[in-house]
């Protein structure tokens, strides 16, 4: 029995038209492309920031050192030494108490030669050892000390031809029981200028640090001379740094400048590090200790004063000098 076209038309409508829905919701999804962009990588962290750790000596002993009569000061080597001669006594029948005594000699002499010796240091530009002992008692004594307490370098030489006993003593240039502790008040309290963290650095001294871990002054045929605390100047006469106002807060007493007389035997070493090396543009002072830079370098060593300050702490100032 067939039935009326209406109602055919009616119940393909009622199934066909989900079925077209379906389709065209398909179509549409796959057909508009997909905005969302990947997600981006993170910026690789940054590695953190070490400082330099302390440097030991970089020459050997001897290498700048100012011979002077009855002995030398090594400033390489942060050493002054003397040495003396004793006589042996030809009609002592007993030759060894006669070797010891003439030994004996020696030590006087060459304790003698070493306290004209230490008198005679640079303190600085102004200053040599011998204004600051005159002029305080406690200073002279303290020294006094240290020249009696100075340690033998090497075993007495005998001459038995001559009859003479050579002896050659020595003492440190810095630390609390050497020259530049026996002419400086007890520090105050507080911590070594090397054992500073990064984050106490300003932003300006933490990047200096991690392209440089050294300073070298190249003092060159300027004529500097060394001294027990050299200052740094730019060419107008602003004090750049004075190095005695950090051993002054260093409880250890480790702050010092390194004199050295070539740079090939450590710029290889790999606790070096990347140095900078700067330009003495002249020596100033009355006796030419005082350090002065150009202006754009003077300008950089402003900005990272306190740098400046943690590598000469480090012992990672280096001072070139013509020797």
């Amino acid at each position: 029995m067939n039935q009326a076209p209406g109602r055919v038309k009616w119940w393909f409508l009622l199934f066909s038209l989900p079925f077209l829905a379906l389709v065209t919701c398909v179509t549409s999804i796959t057909a508009v492309p997909s905005t969302t962009e990947p997600a981006a990588m993170p910026p690789a962290a940054e590695s953190p920031f070490v400082l330099p750790a302390p440097l030991g000596p970089v020459v050997a002993p001897g290498q700048v050192r100012e011979l002077v009569p009855g002995g030398a000061i090594d400033w390489s080597g942060k050493t002054v030494w003397a040495r003396g001669a004793g006589v042996l006594d030809p009609g002592n029948s007993n030759r060894d108490l006669a070797w010891q005594m003439a030994q004996r000699a020696a030590t006087v002499v060459a304790q003698r030669n070493l306290l004209e010796i230490v008198k005679g240091i640079r303190v600085d530009s102004d200053t040599r050892v011998q204004q600051l002992v005159s002029e305080h008692d406690s200073a002279y004594q303290r020294v006094e000390a240290i020249v009696k307490g100075a340690r033998q370098r090497s075993p007495a030489r005998f001459d038995s031809v001559g009859g003479t006993v050579e002896v050659e003593l020595e003492c440190d240039l810095y630390g609390e029981a050497g020259v530049e502790g026996a002419l400086l008040p007890s520090p105050v309290a507080g911590p070594p200028t090397a054992n500073v963290s990064a984050g106490e650095l300003s932003n300006q001294a933490r990047e200096f640090l991690r392209q440089y871990s050294t300073l070298v002054l190249d003092a060159g045929n300027t004529g500097l001379k060394p001294s027990l605390f050299p200052r740094l100047y730019n060419v107008s006469g602003s004090l750049l740094l004075d190095t005695r106002e950090l051993t002054y807060a260093d409880a250890t007493r480790g702050c010092a400048v390194q004199y050295v007389g070539t740079l090939d035997q450590f710029l290889n070493r790999p606790d070096f590090g990347q140095p900078m090396v700067f330009k003495v543009r002249e020596a100033r002072g009355k006796l030419g200790t005082d350090i002065v830079l150009a202006g754009a370098d003077a300008d950089m060593l402003r900005k990272i004063a306190d740098g400046l300050e943690f590598l000469v702490g480090a012992g990672r100032v280096l001072v070139k000098l013509a020797f």
